[in-house]
């Protein structure tokens, strides 16, 4: 059926209401960059508008203010950032990476792909992060040669309680900060990784950043993405891969930059309204803790054993919803054996209840006030 928005954007879905719909510019606001990009007969290998998105970037995640000396490096998706970075920080071989249980598959399959283990661990119940003390646990009490925390369904991390678990520790942070761009600070120690897919908040359509604060790590990962070349002689220095982002996405990023003030204030708006409508519910639904405001890439809820009631109720009034990061990791086929031997139930309480009770409703620029009441309607009826 064909549905229209409130910005009166066309979509043909089997839906009435999307769970997401992307936020990219239009192909007037990218033309400019693309004239100079032709007009320089360069489009890929680090190019000028490359440059010129990575320095405008440094800017962007410091607020255009003073901030933490960071470098920042382009990547063909926020996968390729954190295998570059895991690959090229120092660990030793068969080095074990503490990541949260509820997170994308990616977050586990980086840490594989560099040829590294995943080490599982649960999340708090109100934040649903891995936290720095559940770090802080999990590092006294067996070997954990890196921590990699996840900016769950895109609340930023505590960048200065992670810095300080780092400096005290000693265990290099690769953080998968992958829907928290634009939100996101950096820190002093800690390396990140955005994504900059066609789904997140601030999108080009496909990409990846690593923001570091260790110039030499940018400067091997740089090296990694581009086979492992150093210098101008032809010669690779590592065993490297091609994860370079080419111009045509960096001249979307330069366009986006001009729009996030945009993007954030709607998105903003579609929150307000969910936090009002769903005001009623309150003793039957509870949302994402922090202590601090934030805009959510994805808009979760938590209804007490009633994720998959909710999402069948749903469907059946038009409205698509998602189960975002679930099943668990250990419950996908290719990653079970990350979790052999466990008592998941034991050892991952938190998740095990949440795999029942966290359901992602719509959420993007475009729903408008009487989208977000009718899902509300809905659920109310079904609640």
């Amino acid at each position: 059926m064909e549905i229209r928005t409130c910005d009166g954007i066309k979509l043909s879905e089997p839906y009435k209401i999307q769970c997401l719909v992307p936020d990219l510019p239009e192909p007037r606001d990218i033309l400019p960059y693309l004239e100079e990009m032709h007009a320089a007969r360069w489009y890929s290998n680090f190019g000028p508008l490359n440059s010129r998105f990575e320095a405008a970037m440094k800017l962007f995640i410091n607020g255009g203010a003073i901030g933490p000396d960071i470098e920042v490096v382009t990547f063909t998706s926020a996968t390729t950032a954190l295998e570059a970075a895991l690959r090229t920080i120092g660990l030793r071989e068969g080095a074990r990476v503490l990541i949260p249980t509820l997170t994308f598959p990616a977050t586990a399959t980086a840490v594989i792909n560099a040829g590294f283990t995943p080490v599982l661990c649960d999340v708090d119940a109100d934040s649903w992060e891995m936290l720095p003390h559940h770090a802080r646990t999990m590092t006294a009490s067996q070997a954990i040669d890196a921590v990699m925390p996840v900016s769950t369904y895109g609340k930023p991390i505590p960048t200065a309680e992670w810095d300080r678990f780092m400096q005290e520790t000693g265990v290099p942070v690769i953080a998968d900060t992958a829907a928290a761009l634009g939100q996101q600070p950096a820190g002093e120690h800690i390396h990140l990784a955005f994504s900059l897919h066609a789904t997140k908040p601030f999108s080009i359509g496909e990409g990846g950043l690593l923001v570091t604060p260790d110039a030499e790590l940018a400067k091997r990962a740089r090296s990694w993405s581009n086979f492992g070349f150093s210098g101008s002689g032809g010669v690779i220095s590592q065993i490297g891969t091609n994860a370079k982002m080419g111009e045509y996405y960096a001249a979307t990023g330069l366009a986006q930059i001009e729009r996030w003030t945009q993007i954030k204030t709607r998105r903003q708006t579609v929150l307000d309204t969910y936090l009002e409508v769903l005001a009623p519910l309150d003793n039957r639904i509870r949302w994402q803790s922090s202590e601090d405001p934030f805009i959510p890439a994805t808009f979760v809820i938590h209804a007490a054993g009633q994720a998959q009631h909710i999402a069948s109720s749903l469907l059946d009034a038009g409205i698509h919803t998602r189960f975002w990061y679930l099943p668990p990791l250990y419950e996908h086929p290719a990653l079970e054996g990350i979790a052999a031997g466990i008592d998941v139930k034991t050892a991952f309480p938190v998740t095990e209840e949440l795999k029942h009770s966290l359901i992602g409703l719509p959420f993007h620029s475009f729903l408008s006030r009487r989208d977000v009441e009718n899902i509300a309607a809905t659920l109310t009826k079904i609640l």
